[in-house]
C-alpha cells in the first residue's frame, strides 16, 4: 500500500537532575546521536538556559533541518523546560503534507528512524517516550475500514521498527482512525506508539488551533511521570516482597530461641546472639520502613500527575470546545490505567505495612526477653557473688579463730615456759601475816601473775584496737 506524507513525531522526557548547563545531559546527548544519523545539525551548540519555555536563544523556536541523504524530508527539533525538574524534546522527521507528490510505499518509513536509532534507550532518569507517527490515506485506500485499516497500521509500524507489534487499542480521533501500541506498565520494553491515519485535513488542521499540540505534549508528559512512578514502585515492591517474605522464618526462628532460652549467668553466648539479632533486625527496618516511605512517595506523584493529566484533557477539550468523549483514547489512560495504578501502590502499601508492625513487635520481644534474661542472670550472678563471699568469710573467721587457739597456746606455752623454772622451788610455810596464804610456791605465784599481765594486756589492746577502727 502506497500512503501519502508521513510523518513522525518524538515526544521525549527527562528528569533535569542537577545538570543546568545542559551540554552533558543525556537527553541533549541522544537527540545530538539522532541528529548524527540525519543531518550535519546539532542541538547541543543551540541550547540556551533562561526563564522561557523553549531552551534556544529568543526569538528561536526550533532548529530546522534537512536529511542529508534525501532532501525530501525535513525536520525540527524543540528543546523543553518542563515544570523544575525536566527537561522535554520534541521532535519532527518528514514529508510535507502540502506537496501533493510526496507518494511513498510504506518500506520508506525505514528512512525516519535510522539505523533504529528510536525509541531513546532507558536509563534510571528517563521518564518516557511517546512516538507519534501521522500520514495521510491515499484516495486507493480512504474506504479501507477495521482490519484492513488495522493491517496498514502494523505494515507501518513493521517498517518503522523493524519489528511486529498489535495495537493495544484503537478509535476515531477527529475523525480520523488512531492506533495505539505499547504498554504502559512495562514501557521500556514496549514503548508509547501513535499511529494516526489521516482521513482528510479535519485531524491535521485541529492540531494546528490553538496551540493544541503543545497541551498534547504536555499530556504526554504527565502520562510518562505516572507511567515511570508505576515501574519504579514494581522495584521497590519486589525489595519489599523479599523483607516482607523473609519475615516468618526469621520470627519462627526468634521464637524457637525464645522457647529454648534459659538464663545461665555463666554462658551468655545466647544472649549475644538476641542481641545480634535485635541489631539486624534494627537495621532491617530502617531499610524497610525507607523503601515503604519511597512507595508513598511514587504513589504521591501518580496522584498528582494524573490529576494534572485530566485536567490537560479538560484544557485540550476547552480550547477545541469538544466533547471529552473525543478524546475517549486518551481518556482511557487517566480513567481506568493510572487510577489501577494508584490503587495498586495502594494496595500494595496496605499489605507491607503490616510488615512494619511485625518487625517492630518482634524488635520488642527480643528487647523484653533480653532484658528479662539479662536481668535474671544478674540477679544470680549477685546470688553466686554473695554466696562466694560469705563463704570467703566464714573461711577468714575459721582462720582468725586458728589463729587466735594458736595465740593463745602460744601464750600459755610461753607463761609456763617463763615460769617453769620454779617448779623446783620449796613450798613456804605461811606466816603470821593473816591474809597470807596457808602455802604458797614461787611458781604459782608467777604463774597466776603472768596469767593476769596477759589478760590485762589483751583487754587494753582490745580497746585500743577498737577505738582505731
Amino acid at each position: 500500500m502506497n500512503i501519502f506524507a508521513p510523518n513522525l513525531y518524538l515526544c521525549a522526557y527527562h528528569l533535569r537532575e542537577d545538570d543546568t548547563e545542559g551540554e552533558t545531559h543525556p537527553l541533549w546527548l541522544n537527540c545530538d546521536r539522532l541528529l548524527s544519523h540525519l543531518t550535519e545539525t546539532r542541538l547541543i551548540p543551540h541550547l540556551h538556559e533562561g526563564e522561557n519555555r523553549i531552551l534556544l536563544p529568543p526569538p528561536d523556536k526550533q532548529i530546522s533541518f534537512t536529511l542529508t541523504d534525501s532532501n525530501d524530508i525535513e525536520g525540527f527539533i524543540q528543546p523543553v523546560q518542563l515544570q523544575e525538574d525536566s527537561y522535554g524534546v520534541f521532535l519532527n522527521i518528514g514529508y510535507d503534507d502540502s506537496d501533493t507528490t510526496n507518494l511513498v510505499e510504506i518500506p520508506i518509513l525505514e528512512q525516519l528512524n535510522p539505523n533504529q536509532i528510536l525509541p531513546f534507550p532507558p536509563s534510571p532518569y528517563f521518564l518516557g517516550q511517546t512516538l507519534l507517527l501521522t500520514l495521510n490515506l491515499t484516495p486507493e485506500n480512504q474506504d479501507l475500514q477495521g482490519s484492513e485499516l488495522t493491517k496498514l497500521a502494523n505494515q507501518c509500524y513493521q517498517a518503522l521498527f523493524n519489528q511486529k507489534a498489535d495495537p493495544s487499542r484503537s478509535r476515531e480521533l477527529f475523525g480520523s482512525p488512531i492506533f495505539e501500541y505499547g504498554n504502559p506498565r512495562e514501557p521500556d520494553k514496549y514503548p508509547h506508539v501513535l499511529i494516526w491515519l489521516f482521513r482528510d485535513e479535519l485531524a491535521d488542521q485541529t492540531l494546528q488551533k490553538n496551540q493544541c499540540f503543545s497541551s498534547i505534549f504536555d499530556l504526554f508528559f504527565y502520562r510518562h511521570k505516572v507511567s515511570k512512578a508505576f515501574q519504579d514502585s514494581r522495584e521497590i515492591y519486589q525489595q519489599l516482597k523479599q523483607y516482607y517474605l523473609s519475615l516468618d522464618p526469621t520470627l519462627d526462628q526468634i521464637q524457637a530461641q525464645i522457647d529454648s532460652a534459659k538464663p545461665d549467668p555463666q554462658d551468655n553466648t545466647y544472649l549475644q546472639d538476641f542481641k545480634t539479632q535485635l541489631k539486624q533486625l534494627s537495621a532491617d527496618s530502617l531499610i524497610y520502613d525507607r523503601l515503604l516511605r519511597k512507595m508513598k512517595d511514587l504513589g504521591t506523584t501518580i496522584h498528582i500527575n494524573l490529576n494534572n493529566y485530566n485536567d490537560t484533557i479538560e484544557q485540550i477539550c476547552a480550547k477545541l470546545g469538544i466533547d471529552k468523549e473525543e478524546l475517549s483514547l486518551w481518556r482511557y489512560f487517566g480513567e481506568e490505567t493510572g487510577p489501577y495504578f494508584r490503587g495498586q501502590i495502594a494496595a500494595n502499601l496496605s499489605y507491607f505495612e503490616q510488615g512494619t508492625g511485625l518487625i517492630s513487635q518482634a524488635i520488642a520481644s527480643i528487647r523484653a526477653i533480653v532484658e528479662i534474661d539479662q536481668a535474671q542472670c544478674d540477679r544470680q550472678r549477685q546470688e553466686a557473688d554473695a554466696k562466694y563471699y560469705q563463704q570467703q568469710q566464714d573461711a577468714n573467721q575459721d582462720l582468725q579463730n586458728h589463729i587466735q587457739a594458736v595465740g593463745v597456746g602460744i601464750a600459755a606455752g610461753a607463761i609456763v615456759a617463763s615460769t617453769s623454772g620454779l617448779v623446783t622451788e620449796p613450798w613456804e610455810r605461811p606466816d603470821s601475816d593473816r591474809f597470807s596464804l596457808p602455802y604458797r610456791h614461787p611458781f604459782i605465784i608467777a604463774l597466776v601473775a603472768s596469767i593476769i599481765c596477759a589478760v590485762g594486756a589483751w583487754w587494753v589492746a582490745e580497746k585500743l584496737i577498737k577505738r582505731v577502727k
